[in-house]
């Protein structure tokens, strides 16, 4: 049945409905007929002559082969009845493989139409057709498919293109300082220590843009079971970035307050590191960086508020996009592979949350994550 196509099938299965219907059907029309048929043979007339006593007339004895012609007309009866069900069924098959396969016709175009897409068009959405039938239901469930399907071939694609572009660049400054030290005859010892510093920086930037790739394929592996309390884990990321911070005269203060959530504890100080990174690089000379936790409405809230340089209000959106960056100049200058916020929005939604820049000036950023807050057992029962 496996290796039929769904035409048969169905055609099988109703055929075998049937068949078993007629069956039943002649078998109780067949037994009751020859039942009656059996009760001639005992079937006795009254004969009254005129003005004479009544009597009693055996069928037998007025047609001696009554019997043969019983037996001869059950046979008949049956054949007949026999012959008439496998037409029936023959008939009634054939009328259900005809109507099975218009009812199936539009399953072959749409399946026909899928043949035809490929990766490079999967914009081309099918046409649903007229009936609001099962049919129409799937070929809408299925544009919906392509139209996501294609947003993320576009959003890889373009992640490709900017990575690919990410590792070009600082293997093209390397190999190009390499070469012009390579042209000279008698290079100084000066000029070799500038472009191994050079290729130390590059390298550097080649190794921090690869570690932020495998942290985002990562993602979806990383099991998101743990029990995580945010107050904790600000002041280990404050206590991590203290010495970065030094260096860039930034003050880090973590405001009171608590809340816990289910997810991974690695992939969330990765978030929250990225944010205060972020807030420290981008920050002013004697600013400062504050990292707080609290609920709100069934929901844990983290914000990041610094006094740094602001981000307009055009890009506050994308900034969260991979590869994205407000001024490009100075992310290059500071280390910045366009990936940190991009990860910070991913490990968010894997959360079940959400992350946004609640507002921005010329005198500091605030940007804030939610999460669902994780209830405690106590707080439960009571």
């Amino acid at each position: 049945m496996k290796k039929l196509s769904l035409q048969w099938r169905l055609t099988l299965m109703a055929a075998g409905l049937m068949a078993a219907a007629c069956l039943l059907l002649n078998a109780f029309i067949s037994s009751s007929a020859i039942m009656r048929i059996n009760e001639i043979e005992t079937y006795m007339i009254e004969v009254a002559p005129n003005g004479q006593d009544a009597f009693l007339l055996d069928t037998a004895s007025l047609y001696p082969n009554l019997q043969e012609q019983i037996q001869k007309t059950t046979e008949a009866f049956g054949i007949q009845s026999i012959l008439a069900t496998a037409a029936v069924i023959l008939l009634a098959g054939a009328f259900t493989y005809f109507l099975a396969g218009r009812a199936l016709a539009p399953l072959r175009q749409f399946s026909g139409r899928i043949e035809k897409i490929q990766a490079q068009n999967l914009s081309e959405l099918l046409e649903i057709p007229g009936t609001d039938d099962e049919v129409a239901k799937l070929t809408r469930s299925f544009n919906g498919m392509l139209e996501r399907l294609d947003n993320a071939f576009r959003v890889q694609r373009q992640f490709s293109a900017n990575a690919a572009h990410e590792l070009r660049t600082p293997l093209a400054v390397m190999r190009t300082n390499l070469d012009v030290l390579k042209k000279r005859k008698n290079p100084t010892a000066g000029e070799y220590a500038e472009t191994l510093q050079s290729v130390s920086e590059q390298t550097e930037r080649l190794s921090h843009l690869v570690k932020m790739l495998l942290e985002m394929t990562e993602l979806e592996t990383a099991p998101r079971n743990d029990r995580v309390c945010l107050s904790a884990l600000i002041e280990e990321v404050i206590c991590d970035l203290a010495q970065v911070a030094d260096e860039k005269k930034v003050t880090l203060c973590q405001e009171p307050g608590n809340a816990e959530v289910t997810g991974s504890d690695q992939l969330l100080y990765r978030a929250v590191y990225n944010l205060v990174e972020n807030a420290i690089k981008y920050n002013r000379p004697n600013g400062s960086v504050t990292v707080g936790v609290h609920r709100e409405d069934g929901c844990a809230l983290l914000r990041v508020e610094d006094t740094g340089i602001g981000i307009a209000e055009e890009n506050q959106t994308d900034i969260f996009e991979p590869f994205v960056r407000v001024d490009k100049s100075r992310s290059r200058a500071m280390g910045g592979a366009g990936l940190g916020l991009a990860l910070v929005r991913d490990i968010a939604k894997k959360h079940g949350g959400s992350v946004r820049v609640v507002k921005s000036s010329d005198r500091g950023t605030v940007i804030e994550m939610k999460f669902p807050y994780c209830v405690k057992r106590d707080e439960s029962k009571a």
